[in-house]
């Protein structure tokens, strides 16, 4: 499954630890109320979410002992193992060695450790051996050695004396740097009301006002250079070192070569660059689909290789370079490379309306056709890639992070995807311009040039405006007439034109003034404008009035008078409808887990902490699917799904359930009431669960 989020192992973590505390209870409760059955159903049932949500995550050590525990205690419910002190000691020893684990992971990431010890003694148990609980807890301590007692009073110190660190939410640091945007428009406030001083001081030629005024310039500015200090060192408190996403991706893509039976070598120089973690968690997918489509697409098999003369092992390189406040991240492959008449003939069949203008793009005008859903040149699909979700995920994504991407290749030698994107979404850079006396903010990653031209420049050809760069006749639009709807161009004998780049797509945007390059901190939308897709959200300027944000790629949609320009015309037309998915889970690190890779395929996703609150929200809403977990406290996956056949609007709704119990009665059971699929945790993976989906709710290519 693709790259899990930070935030989802640290949830992983808390939640393990809370069950740990509340199993240690119920082990003591159970041994003095005697197998009390809503206690042992209690602690099976947690015992069983710890073992599941560690499969999913990959944690494989405390999945296995979990199981452990589980199955001693299936033994307990089934009067086959007896509750005994010797049990509960060896079972609180487990408990402690999953603890032991779940510390691991907050330092290292891992929780790889040597359990063997703690299994056989537990299959001892479970097969009814007796046991010699106190030769185990010395062979624990021999194992660990002697410094147990001193790691113990080590980490007492570190709680309370010697903590170097603290854990602080994200929407903290938001709210934080959120202040600091209206400390620095205030302070803005502030310099526009001295100019307004100084105005009023050389009228009046008062000398003791204007040592005044001169003093207040002197602390405003350096109040301004504290703050914008300060606030670069909150901003640093949301960054993360890239490696912690391109780390692990050198044993992603040996694996996935040998699946697909190709040699692969992968490069990955090392790099301490930080980035936003809010992009971090967004790159991961993003280099997921790359890295598939590299491995798939690009990379041929060994025999292909030696053929074309070629090492018969192929090279997945990417690298990463700081540009001032940007990352440009390349990912390359040696590859076929791409097949531009192959791309030409798909595009043709898939738009035949655009056959004229398909026919007269370059090669790397068509690169764009890759970016929208269900483009593939493949003829078959694989377990791989080419399941509908590719790289028009990665346009998606890319957007979020306000990144761009594009595309080299060269035939036989291999495709480089370039992406850019800026160290970090906390604020936005952009130029601030005036178009008809209004004011906007442009936002940077898109512009690609700033350029000057006389009136008597322009190229005009079927009454559309042109100017030539580089070579290239880029069309030009005034941005005005996205307001009033005519095309105004300027009194000025010179106009400011911005060069935008869309998709491979480029136009100049005429406006009529750029006033400054600026730094900002985003806010929403108000309510009134959240239809408005051309704008993206506002800022403040020095003299605290609004200034909207244009969102570029629908100013260039807009702003066309070629169809060449409404690239995803096709997309908006036959756009799908969006699909609702209720999960339902009584572990929130597994309902994040399901959400997340949900919502990565485009689905919209809400969620229920057990059955019961699934069926009040299945009552309340119409969904189109509905993912359950099958033990949950309240009411359990079985009978969730009972009861949502029994009403009118689920009786043919589509439900999956996900399980680790395979075994034929229970399937038997979900089977007679009409479960469309059941999905085994111990086979759970991110493309079993979205091909499950996609078939269910009739999105298969």
């Amino acid at each position: 499954m693709s790259e899990i989020s930070s935030d989802i192992t640290e949830s992983f973590v808390s939640e393990t630890r809370e069950l740990l505390e509340s199993s240690r209870k119920d082990i003591i409760d159970l041994k003095v109320r005697h197998n009390d059955s809503d206690i042992l159903a209690r602690l099976l049932r947690n015992l069983h979410t710890i073992k599941g949500n560690s499969r999913m995550l990959g944690f494989p050590v405390i999945e296995k002992l979990s199981h452990a525990l589980e199955d001693i205690y299936k033994g307990v419910k089934d009067g086959q193992v007896k509750n005994t002190d010797r049990l509960v000691r060896l079972v609180f020893a487990v408990a402690d060695k999953i603890a032991e684990c779940v510390t691991l992971i907050t330092k290292k990431g891992s929780d790889n450790q040597n359990i063997d010890l703690y299994l056989l003694y537990c299959d001892k148990l479970v097969a009814g051996e007796l046991i010699d609980i106190e030769s185990f807890l010395d062979e624990i301590k021999r194992e660990k050695g002697e410094y147990v007692e001193s790691e113990e009073d080590d980490e007492l110190n570190e709680n309370i004396s010697e903590i170097q660190s603290i854990r602080i939410k994200l929407s903290r640091v938001n709210e934080i740097i959120t202040a600091f945007d209206s400390m620095i428009t205030r302070q803005f406030h502030l310099k526009h009301q001295l100019s307004e001083l100084q105005k009023i001081e050389e009228e009046l030629g008062n000398h003791e006002l204007s040592k005044l005024r001169k003093q207040l310039e002197t602390d405003i500015s350096a109040l301004e250079t504290s703050i914008f200090s300060v606030q670069e060192q909150v901003f640093d408190l949301r960054m993360l070192p890239i490696g912690i996403v391109l780390r692990p991706l050198e044993n992603t893509i040996a694996l996935e070569a040998m699946n697909l039976k190709k040699k692969v070598k992968c490069e990955i120089p090392p790099t301490d660059i930080a980035i936003d973690k809010v992009i971090l968690e967004e790159l991961g997918d993003i280099l997921m689909h790359l890295i598939r489509n590299a491995l798939d697409h690009g990379i041929e098999t060994p025999e292909e290789r030696l053929a074309l003369g070629k090492s018969e092992e192929g090279t997945v390189s990417i690298t990463c370079v700081r540009e001032t406040k940007h990352i440009e991240l390349r990912i390359t492959d040696d590859g076929r490379g791409l097949d531009y008449e192959k791309i030409r003939a798909k595009a043709n069949k898939l738009y035949p309306e655009r056959a004229d203008e398909i026919k007269k793009m370059a090669d790397k005008e068509l690169t764009q056709f890759l970016f929208q859903s269900g483009f593939s040149t493949k003829d078959s699909v694989t377990e791989l890639s080419g399941r509908g979700v590719g790289l028009d995920v990665v346009w998606s994504n890319v957007e979020k992070i306000k990144g761009r991407i594009k595309i080299e290749s060269e035939a036989g030698k291999g495709t480089s995807f370039i992406l850019h994107f800026p160290l970090t979404l906390s604020t936005l850079q952009g130029l601030f311009v005036f178009a008809n006396k209004d004011k906007y903010l442009i936002p940077s990653q898109h512009i690609v040039d700033i350029i000057y031209r006389k009136k008597s420049e322009y190229i005009t050809l079927q009454n559309q405006s042109y100017i030539k760069l580089e070579g290239q006749l880029i069309p030009c639009f005034s941005l005005s007439s996205l307001f009033d709807g005519q095309k105004r161009f300027l009194g000025k004998d010179a106009d400011s034109i911005l060069i935008a780049e869309y998709m491979e797509q480029r136009i100049g945007i005429i406006v009529e003034e750029v006033q400054q390059y600026v730094s900002l901190v985003v806010k929403p939308l108000p309510k009134a404008f959240k239809n408005f897709s051309i704008l993206q959200g506002i800022v403040f300027d020095e003299h605290y009035d609004i200034v909207p944000i244009l969102h570029v790629p629908e100013i260039l949609k807009k702003l066309k008078s070629l169809r060449g320009y409404d690239i995803k015309k096709y997309e908006a037309a036959t756009k799908k409808r969006a699909v609702h998915i209720l999960v339902v889970d009584d572990s929130d690190t597994t309902r994040q887990i399901e959400k997340t890779i949900l919502e990565g395929a485009g689905f919209v996703v809400e969620t229920a902490f057990d059955g019961l609150d699934g069926l009040e929200k299945a009552k309340e809403k119409q969904y189109d699917l509905i993912l359950s977990d099958k033990d949950m406290p309240r009411m359990t996956g079985l009978v969730l799904l009972d009861n949502l056949r029994r009403m009118e609007q689920y009786k043919n709704a589509p439900v999956v359930i996900v399980s680790a119990d395979q075994s034929p009665e229970v399937l038997a059971e979900f089977e007679r009431l009409r479960a469309n699929a059941i999905i085994s945790k111990s086979d759970f993976r991110r493309g079993n669960l979205i091909n499950a989906v996609k078939e269910l709710v009739g999105e298969t290519e």
